[in-house]
């Protein structure tokens, strides 16, 4: 149990760095007061004492045992779930980005690379009637996310490079694709490899919060082209094809437009 605790504690001290510099000083203000824990709980036995008296609080008796075993016990499960509750923050909620916004491809850390998302307070608060900007990204083979940049003539608001990104009020994240139908044997120099018409989940996420706006699903192209160069993470032998402009335009017309 005491080794527990001494790890739990460590992990609120880490917890409670990480926290205050991601700007949340209420989680980080609740990690430092869990890695307090031990000197609170010597003040809770040097009171016991003072108010049971010296010889008595030498030798407690069973009732006294009892809750200081109840109390050792609850503060353990408290901090196991406090730091459970950490892990997930540190993982899995959105953190204020920090960094100048300078080109629209700067949103690509909204879509999840590291541990956890950013949210950009820099960004425009998506409020009133459309079109409301949006940043997206596509994701490669490789399995990193890529900068999506409409075709010509298409709005500024869609993606488009010359977008002010402090402008941008919506990001849209391809995922990982599932793979639909088989298309062609995609021939290279050293290997050949079966290319699919890729599935993927895209979701959308306000720009100034990281909130969750909604998610579709969009379907790669069904045109057998094989890339001429591609990038495969290690172990990877399929290939998939990415979604038409126009369809990333008719699923998410809805989130920019209205």
């Amino acid at each position: 149990m005491a080794k527990l605790i001494v790890l739990l504690l460590g992990f609120a001290v880490l917890f409670s760095v990480i926290a205050f510099n991601g700007g949340n000083p209420l989680v980080g203000a609740l990690f430092a007061v869990l890695a307090a824990a031990p000197v609170l709980y010597l003040g809770y036995l040097l009171a016991s004492r003072r108010r049971s008296g010296g010889a008595s609080a030498q030798d407690p008796g069973p009732g006294q045992r009892r809750r200081r075993t109840l109390l050792v016990r609850v503060t353990a499960v408290v901090m196991v779930a406090v730091v459970g509750y950490g892990v997930y923050w540190v993982l899995f909620e959105p953190k204020a980005n920090d960094k100048a916004l300078s080109r629209v491809s700067d949103f690509e850390t909204g879509c999840g690379a590291g541990l956890a998302r950013k949210y950009f307070p820099q960004a425009a608060d998506r409020t009133g009637a459309g079109p409301h900007p949006i940043a997206m990204f596509t994701i490669s083979e490789s399995g990193s996310p890529q900068s999506l940049y409409p075709t010509t003539d298409t709005a500024d608001y869609w993606s488009g490079n010359r977008l002010d990104p402090h402008r941008v009020q919506l990001i849209a994240c391809l995922d990982t694709p599932d793979e639909g139908e088989f298309l062609t044997d995609c021939k290279f120099t050293s290997d050949t490899i079966k290319l699919y018409r890729g599935v993927y989940d895209v979701t959308v996420y306000e720009a100034r919060t990281g909130k969750k706006v909604g998610s579709e699903q969009l379907r790669g192209s069904g045109k057998p082209n094989c890339p001429g160069l591609v990038y495969l993470k290690k172990g990877t032998d399929k290939l998939h094809t990415g979604p038409e402009f126009a369809d990333y335009q008719a699923v998410l017309r809805k989130y920019v437009d209205n």
